[in-house]
């Protein structure tokens, strides 16, 4: 807690609700609204309203991360190795979909869009477009599920700083 302006207290509460904030928001929107969109709207509309979602989503999950680690100094009975790793492995998996993988991917979709309304929808650009596509989509969602699971071993060892 040296280099950190908040008390350990007030680090330790920024430390929670950035936590909750993130681990709720992957969570929710992984397993919950994700899932309930995909099945409920035309795809176009899924896709179009993911691509708004996404970059907002990236962000504050980057945003809440960081402050997690920056907490995590001030907090001596929950600072450990396994914490940094799995918390700087959450930021660079979420950072990397929020540069890269998430720009990339709706890119691609919005191209495949494109060829759907010109009536090239047989056309081996398509074919190739819908194959990056689903490249990008699937590496987006396993580093989201590598964060989500790097989310699960700060809280396994948050959880046993608490204990008494």
């Amino acid at each position: 807690g040296k280099h950190l302006v908040l008390s350990s207290k007030a680090a330790a509460a920024v430390h929670m609700l950035s936590f909750g904030t993130w681990f709720g928001t992957v969570f929710y929107t992984t397993f919950v609204a994700g899932i309930t969109m995909f099945k409920n709207l035309p795809r176009r509309t899924f896709g179009t309203l993911q691509s708004k979602l996404f970059p907002l989503y990236f962000k504050l999950c980057t945003g809440m991360i960081a402050l997690q680690i920056l907490t995590l100094t001030a907090m001596p009975d929950v600072l450990s190795k396994t914490s940094e790793v799995s918390l700087l492995v959450a930021f660079f998996s979420t950072l990397l979909n929020l540069l890269y993988l998430e720009p990339t991917s709706t890119q691609v979709m919005f191209d495949r869009y494109k060829l759907e309304d010109d009536g090239k929808r047989d056309s081996d650009e398509y074919k190739s477009l819908a194959k990056s596509f689903g490249k990008f989509h699937g590496i987006s969602s396993l580093t989201n599920l590598i964060a989500f699971c790097g989310g699960i071993i700060h809280a396994v060892r948050l959880a046993s700083s608490l204990a008494v």
